[in-house]
């Protein structure tokens, strides 16, 4: 994508006052060209990476699809910053109290803002998962203790690499590539929770795909620390034949409990004209895992035509286009979050023979 297309394209969203750009933004939101210095050279980036992955040229004017208006949301979109949805443990503080009763949160219980990882005395013996509160992948699962040999070799080829990577985590720019800046606006913390999975593979993780407070789709991801397989569903729970960023497989059964996710989901999404909203189930509980506004960073296009096109058109967002000449109404005015639901908690007890 030429730097020419893109400042031509920048000069017209300019010249019409397309996508809110002169509009002023309510408290405790803020945009990417607020806040990004030089935010012009950072949107030729963003739009010269989307167009070498997804092999064309995004419509920066009247988008359609979903991944070309997530492109647009980086920069013009409206992103809550006290506090920011993506901080992993604070992700509660965006479910409205009229919800609260119907879902719960991993145990955590130990938390840091250095770059280290837990002693193998600090918990008792177990799996734990091991993780930053911002930014995607960064997290691992652990095992907790490791005998002397095996920590003399995981000090020397994992433990200090996990160390490193942890430094990494809490002092990296999160792909600064690609303009999520609002990740840079999150206290870095690293944590370790409970591991909800099984002995033998990671807890299904379902996302709901709200638009302007409504699920759409969700997705079910299962096993992704192998062999990862991703299905689609709709609202109401049934399969969809399409494919988002991995291989699909056979339709899961639907849980007694997903008219409480879609509910829980669906609260939340009230205060976002897009938002994605992550549970895991264990034991007939609904866990809330975490948030997500720009999945894959608009980066990794989705694998479906059909799928991109539909949820572009199920998402419209207030700041998108022409005419807009106050964000004081629709949704930003509801936006009022919560204190955290999250906590530290007392380590698991001590299992004994």
């Amino acid at each position: 994508m030429s730097k020419g297309t893109i400042k031509a394209a920048i000069a017209e969203i300019r010249d019409r006052g397309l996508h809110g750009i002169e509009v002023a933004v309510p408290a405790r939101f803020a945009r990417g060209i607020d806040v990004l210095d030089g935010w012009e050279e950072k949107f030729r980036q963003s739009c010269k990476v989307f167009a070498h992955h997804h092999g064309f040229e995004p419509n920066l004017i009247d988008p359609k699809g979903f991944t070309q208006k997530q492109l647009l949301f980086k920069f013009f979109g409206l992103v809550p910053i006290d506090p920011v949805p993506s901080d992993k443990l604070l992700a509660s503080c965006f479910v409205p109290e009229s919800h609260r009763h119907l879902v719960t949160l991993p145990d955590r219980y130990w938390i840091s803002d250095r770059p280290e990882v837990p002693a193998d005395d600090a918990l008792p013996p177990g799996r734990y998962y091991f993780k930053s509160n911002h930014g995607w992948s960064t997290h691992r699962p652990i095992t907790l203790p490791m005998d002397a040999q095996t920590r003399r070799r995981l000090t020397r080829l994992t433990g200090r690499r996990l160390t490193r990577l942890t430094g990494r985590w809490l002092a990296d720019p999160h792909q600064p590539r690609l303009s999520l800046w609002w990740y840079e606006r999150i206290k870095r913390q690293v944590f370790v929770e409970e591991h909800l999975g099984s002995a033998m593979r990671d807890a299904p993780d379902w996302k709901f795909f709200v638009c302007n407070g409504r699920v759409e789709v969700f997705q079910v991801d299962i096993d992704r620390s192998a062999n990862h397989i991703q299905t689609l569903y709709d609202r109401d729970g049934t399969f969809l034949p399409v494919e988002l960023f991995f291989d699909s497989g056979p339709p899961v059964e639907m849980p007694p409990q997903l008219d409480t996710m879609i509910e829980v989901a669906e609260a939340i999404g009230q205060s976002f004209d897009f938002i994605r909203v992550d549970f895991f189930l264990k034991d007939d509980r609904v866990y809330l895992g975490e948030i997500g506004m720009v999945p894959n960073g608009a980066t990794r296009p989705i694998r479906s035509a059909e799928l991109d096109e539909r949820l572009g058109a199920a998402w419209q967002p207030p700041w998108l286009g022409q005419g807009i000449t106050d964000f004081n109404r629709g949704h930003y005015p509801r936006f009022k979050p919560l204190p955290s639901m999250s906590r530290i908690t007392a380590a698991p007890p001590m299992v004994t023979a």
